[in-house]
């Protein structure tokens, strides 16, 4: 797959639907959280969803990672259909896309070193860089995988995560709303260094997030979603100079982008 020529990414009409609770002993209520979705990121792009909380733009990423289930659509990495290769869980596929969430810290086994998590994943996949190298790429010392996660602030976890979603040499990551739980100073630092990686690496994104303003330092691409749905997709400049829905000209002056 090293020579692969297209999208690395196609979605096509995904659609995923959850159950809401019982309506009584023979049915379910079922709301749609992603409606009818495609798109497609070329290798060494980002593109980003851009919507309020709610929209479905996580479902996006929960689709692709066989977190939750697809009604349907499809779903294909390097011309490969992911909806049906994850339930072999395919070695080759696995490594290659990666997550990074906002929550990773919860992630973290308090009672555990740092370290540990790197030593798991070495376990898996011996021929992959060594935990300090990951943490030098991140901008963290290699005194942080003797340190638990209590010693560590809050950007300092978020570069752990980074780390780890690196570890397995990945092509793709999906970052899910990566820096909304840190401070604007931390913030940048963590968008610059992503933009970094990518750059060095030609990692691909698929970015997530309801603000605009992340989406607009790091995304080739921007869809509106709006109710499972996208609404439109184009350049963060154009989205910007002209909006082609109500919807996305009104969110944007909500967040102080015109």
């Amino acid at each position: 797959m090293a020579n692969f020529q297209g999208p690395i990414l196609d979605v096509h009409n995904l659609c995923v639907e959850y159950s809401t609770g019982s309506v009584n002993l023979f049915s379910r209520k079922r709301k749609s959280a992603v409606k009818n979705i495609s798109f497609q990121i070329q290798t060494g792009e980002c593109f980003a969803v851009f919507g309020e909380s709610g929209c479905g733009k996580s479902s996006i990423i929960n689709a692709i990672l066989a977190f939750v289930p697809v009604t349907k659509g499809l779903i294909q990495f390097e011309n490969q259909n992911l909806l049906h290769l994850f339930s072999s869980v395919p070695r080759w596929i696995r490594p290659q896309i990666q997550p990074v969430f906002q929550d990773f810290h919860q992630a973290l086994n308090p009672r555990r070193q740092i370290g540990s998590l790197f030593k798991e994943i070495r376990s898996i996949y011996p021929d992959r860089p060594d935990s300090a190298e990951l943490l030098n790429r991140v901008g963290l010392h290699c005194d942080v995988l003797h340190a638990y996660p209590h010693q560590l602030s809050g950007g300092q976890k978020q570069r752990v995560g980074l780390a780890r979603a690196l570890s397995t040499n990945p092509k793709m990551l999906l970052l899910d709303e990566p820096v909304t739980s840190q401070d604007l100073s931390i913030a940048a630092q963590i968008l610059g260094l992503l933009k970094t990686l990518q750059k060095e690496r030609k990692l691909t994104f698929l970015l997530v997030s309801h603000n605009f303003s992340i989406l607009r330092l790091l995304a080739d691409q921007v869809a509106i979603m709006k109710d499972g749905g996208f609404l439109e997709i184009n350049t963060p400049g154009q989205l910007i100079a002209n909006p082609q829905h109500d919807y996305t000209e009104s969110i944007l002056k909500q967040s102080g982008i015109r």
